[in-house]
C-alpha cells in the first residue's frame, strides 16, 4: 500500500499531466505503485502509463497494453521515447498531440532539425525555440528513456515538485526531473 499523502500527490501529479483529473488512469497509476515489487516504486509503470504506454496486467510476459486497453490516449499529454527512437516525423506528431492536449499555441520551425540527429538534439532545439514561452520537463523514470511534457513555467515547476513528493519515500532509486535547455546533452 502507499501512504494517503502519497495518494493525494499521485492524484494531483496524474491530474496535472492530464490536463484534469482522469478516474480511470489515476486508478491505474494507483494500481502500479501499490503492486510493485522492486526498487523503483511503480514510478516507471506510472510514467509509461500517462504517456499512453501502459503494461497489460493480463499479458504474463509483461507487453505494452493495446490501444483500447490503455487508461490515456498514447502520446497526447506526455511523451515517453528512448533515445534512438522516434522518428523526426513522429517526434513532430508527438509535439503537435501535445500542443492540441494542453491548448498551447507555439510555431516549430522544423528546417531546423536534422534527420541525422535523435531526440537528445531535437530536444535541446525545441527547448531554444520555446524559450520564454513554455519549458519542457523531463522525469526520470528509471532507464535511458525520455519521459517528458511542455508546460508553462509555473506547471513544470509543480510537476516537478510533485513528482520529488511523489518518489520521495522509495527506496533503492533516486528520482529526478528537470527542465530541458537548449545546451541538454541527455
Amino acid at each position: 500500500m502507499i501512504a494517503s499523502n502519497q495518494i493525494n500527490v499521485l492524484k494531483d501529479f496524474c491530474a496535472l499531466m492530464l490536463c484534469g483529473h482522469q478516474e480511470n488512469a489515476f486508478q491505474h497509476c494507483k494500481t502500479c505503485m501499490e503492486s510493485a515489487a522492486d526498487e523503483y516504486g511503480g514510478i516507471p509503470d506510472v510514467l509509461y502509463a500517462l504517456s499512453g504506454h501502459a503494461v497489460d496486467s493480463e499479458d504474463p510476459f509483461g507487453n505494452v497494453a493495446d490501444l483500447e486497453k490503455q487508461p490515456v490516449k498514447p502520446q497526447y499529454y506526455m511523451v515517453s521515447s528512448d533515445a534512438g527512437a522516434p522518428a523526426l516525423e513522429d517526434f513532430f506528431w508527438f509535439i503537435e498531440n501535445i500542443k492540441a492536449a494542453r491548448g498551447l499555441t507555439f510555431s516549430i520551425h522544423e528546417e531546423k532539425f536534422s534527420d541525422d540527429d535523435c531526440i537528445i538534439e531535437w530536444l535541446a532545439e525545441l527547448a531554444g525555440q520555446l524559450e520564454g514561452q513554455y519549458n519542457i520537463v523531463n522525469f526520470d523514470g528509471a532507464s535511458e528513456d525520455y519521459h517528458f511534457t511542455i508546460m508553462n513555467k509555473e506547471d513544470c515547476e509543480k510537476a516537478m515538485n510533485l513528482f520529488e513528493q511523489l518518489t520521495a519515500d522509495i527506496d533503492g532509486y533516486s528520482y529526478k526531473a528537470f527542465f530541458i535547455t537548449d545546451d541538454f546533452e541527455g
